[in-house]
């Protein structure tokens, strides 16, 4: 996937073919411009308020409690990002805009409050690029309420693909055991609950983490089959026995000799037989272009873990170095730009 800049008419389509536009300029300012109108209107509860139907600028403001002064000017930019439409004075939400609504079935909310985690996670990320020195979040002092507005913001990402993944996994029709290494929300190891009725899942991850984690499972009513173990992936035991190891979306916070030995250990952690998957996002390599997503991600990654993405040559490299055999690649329709591999102990 790629962002970029999508022309109205045939005049901003030549314009833009021919060069006129300062595309940088316009892609900084209207990105930066775009979270913040956002992430103020969900805070006021305007896309909550415009759930109910069509309103003016003096109803919203009566039912936000806020100056229709100043939310004439928000809603303008929001039908300007194309979050709302006006008609005759009046403002409806489109489509995207209505996934900004609390309680919607495909709201976003929880996911958009964990992107105000990364100014706080890239305020240093000009520093980390001029020295090269950089830490782990995951083992530094963050503000109150960082890590339930992190683990709540991945949990909600997880739900389609999560489930996805857990109807492509085949397990035995026993009583399967599944380690979900760094999953600290839980839901990889729900849907995976949900899918085999006698499974028992064991997620490892840091205690702050796991705090957050056990609330999310009992919410989904799987508290008795999901049991949390604390501890850092790189110095804890995992145990063993296990049919089924998941690595979601944790290799790219760890280095690459971190990475060769989490796949030792999840081969350590199987039962011969078992299944280690990894899903985490794609990476072109070092000879290829990247789209936005890799791209970002790998700055993303260098700044907050110390780390980065992995491409699927490496990744290969380090099962097959560590006992996995049968490595396949499958396509998930419900996140593009990941990579999901599959290998056998």
């Amino acid at each position: 996937m790629r962002l970029g800049i999508r022309p109205d008419h045939p005049f901003e389509r030549a314009a833009l073919w021919a060069g006129l536009v300062p595309e940088a300029v316009t892609e900084v300012l209207w990105a930066q411009g775009l979270v913040r109108v956002v992430i103020t209107a969900l805070e006021l509860g305007v896309f909550d308020a415009l759930a109910h139907g069509p309103a003016t600028v003096q109803e919203v403001a009566d039912m936000t409690g806020t100056s229709p002064q100043g939310l004439g000017p928000l809603l303008a930019a929001l039908n300007g990002f194309d979050y709302v439409r006006r008609r005759r004075g009046r403002y409806r939400l489109t489509r995207k805009g209505r996934r900004c609504v609390q309680g919607d079935p495909k709201s976003v909310v929880t996911t958009l409050r964990f992107v105000e985690n990364l100014a706080f996670l890239t305020r240093h990320m000009e520093q980390a690029v001029r020295t090269g020195e950089r830490d782990n979040f995951h083992h530094q002092e963050v503000p109150e309420g960082f890590w339930e507005r992190y683990l709540r913001g991945l949990a909600a990402m997880a739900g389609p693909v999560s489930r996805e993944i857990a109807a492509r996994v085949s397990l035995g029709p026993s009583c399967p055991r599944l380690l979900d290494v760094g999953g600290g929300h839980g839901m990889f190891s729900v849907a995976f609950c949900r899918r085999y009725a006698n499974l028992q899942a064991v997620v490892l991850d840091l205690p702050d983490a796991v705090q957050v984690g056990r609330t999310i499972v009992a919410e989904q009513g799987y508290q008795d089959r999901i049991t949390f173990v604390e501890g850092d992936l790189r110095t804890a035991l995992w145990g063993d026995g296990y049919d089924v190891v998941l690595l979601f979306n944790v290799l790219h916070n760890l280095d690459a000799p971190a990475c060769a030995q989490a796949l030792k250990a999840a081969r350590r952690a199987l039962r011969p037989g078992g299944t280690v998957v990894v899903f985490d996002g794609d990476h072109a390599g070092e000879r290829k272009n990247l789209d936005t997503v890799a791209g970002f991600s790998e700055l993303l990654f260098f700044v907050l873990s110390a780390a980065g993405l992995w491409s699927e040559e490496r990744l290969r490299h380090w099962m097959d170095e560590a006992g996995f055999w049968r490595v396949r690649r499958r396509r998930l329709l419900t996140f593009p730009g990941s990579i999901f591999l599959t290998g056998t102990a």
